[in-house]
């Protein structure tokens, strides 16, 4: 049996794609978004899509902008970029 430090999730998702549907659900354009988050609509953009990262000081926007506690978005980025680069490693190892 598994530990919980050996279990891999099956489906690993950057958190800009939740930050999307959180703009969805509240009915907010990117542009609306991004203007409450003082950032450009296509780094929002590239949030969403993927493509770039969520730093602390952008969680902090977030959290400013909709009242989603920056630890929550900074979270789920470190768990993204650590599946991701053990996926990696694993991939170069074999």
């Amino acid at each position: 049996m598994k530990t919980a430090n050996e279990i891999t999730p099956t489906h690993i998702f950057h958190p800009g794609i939740v930050l999307g549907e959180e703009l969805e659900y509240r009915g907010l354009t990117r542009r609306e978004a991004a203007k409450y988050m003082s950032i450009s609509p296509t780094v929002l953009s590239e949030i969403i899509s993927g493509k770039r990262n969520i730093t602390t000081a952008l969680a902090i926007k977030i959290e400013n902008a909709l009242g989603i506690n920056a630890l929550f978005f900074l979270n789920m980025q470190v768990r993204y970029e650590y599946y991701i680069l053990k996926q990696q490693m694993r991939k170069k190892a074999a």
